[in-house]
């Protein structure tokens, strides 16, 4: 099995953080920032209006480093904002560029998303 870089470990890591944030909904999970900062891993979820999928960012309240999902279920009771807006008091998230890794024999089109 290939040797992960280090970019797709860090990707790997906030995915990991995700999982446990989205995994854990509605109740609040304090899932430390991947980055080592002592923030914390928050998501903002977009969609349409009525609609149960859409996309989401996870993202640290301290560095606004994060990475963005383009198809994720969104959760009963997740507040949704609209595609091209999001929430006034979230500060702009520097996403961290995608580096997904193919363990051997993977294809690499699995439904990576919960």
């Amino acid at each position: 099995m290939p040797e992960m870089t280090d970019a797709e470990r860090r990707w790997e890591s906030w995915y990991q953080a995700f999982v446990k944030v989205f995994e854990a909904f509605p109740e609040p999970a304090d899932v430390p920032c991947p980055e080592g900062d002592g923030g914390h891993v928050r998501l903002t979820f977009y969609g349409y209006p009525g609609g149960r999928k859409g996309s989401v960012t996870a993202w640290c309240d301290r560095c606004h480093h994060g990475i963005w999902l383009g198809r994720v279920g969104i959760p009963a009771g997740a507040q949704v904002y609209p595609f091209d807006s999001g929430p006034e008091n979230q500060p702009g998230i520097e996403l961290i560029p995608e580096a997904w890794h193919t363990p051997e024999g993977g294809d690499g089109d699995d439904d990576l998303v919960p």
